[in-house]
């Protein structure tokens, strides 16, 4: 009991110096106490520390929490632009699967077509219309591929 009037006497004496030094400093009422109090252990300001290039630290690591034991420096979270950010590499890295997915299936097709026309055209026995559509069909098809696929410039 004694140790907690000692914080709360300890508490109202740096508030007293914080309104002290704001009025000296700055010529004005300290009105952001409320604020002060919610953000001054937040992990957005409490582990984050900036170096100058002298070595000299801009601002100081906090070294206890609101309950008053000692942290280590924590991550700091990921703010909305970083993750709307994450979100579409995410999406992009999907789309990148499903152009991969997309040719592995027409390599099939291909492969698939292939077989079928090699079958077709390996026939002793006379094919029937059908069968010749089909054959004049699936060459045409590789003729025209194979046109892309090797066409001069």
């Amino acid at each position: 009991m004694e140790e907690e009037l000692r914080d709360m006497k300890a508490n109202k004496d740096y508030y007293n110096m914080l309104h002290y030094v704001a009025d000296a400093q700055q010529g004005i009422k300290f009105n952001l106490e409320h604020a002060w109090r919610e953000l001054r252990h937040d992990v957005k300001w409490s582990s984050t520390y900036l170096e100058k290039d002298s070595g000299k630290d801009k601002r100081k690591p906090v070294d206890s929490d609101a309950q008053g034991s000692v942290t280590e420096p924590q991550e700091r979270p990921m703010g909305v632009k970083a993750a709307k950010a994450a979100g579409k590499r995410k999406k992009l890295g999907k789309e990148e699967e499903l152009g991969q997915l997309k040719e592995m299936m027409e390599t099939k097709k291909q492969i698939s077509n292939q077989s079928l026309l090699a079958s077709l055209v390996a026939k002793t026995e006379p094919l029937s219309d059908m069968e010749e559509a089909l054959k004049m069909k699936l060459l045409s098809e590789m003729l025209s591929l194979l046109m892309v696929k090797y066409k001069p410039m």
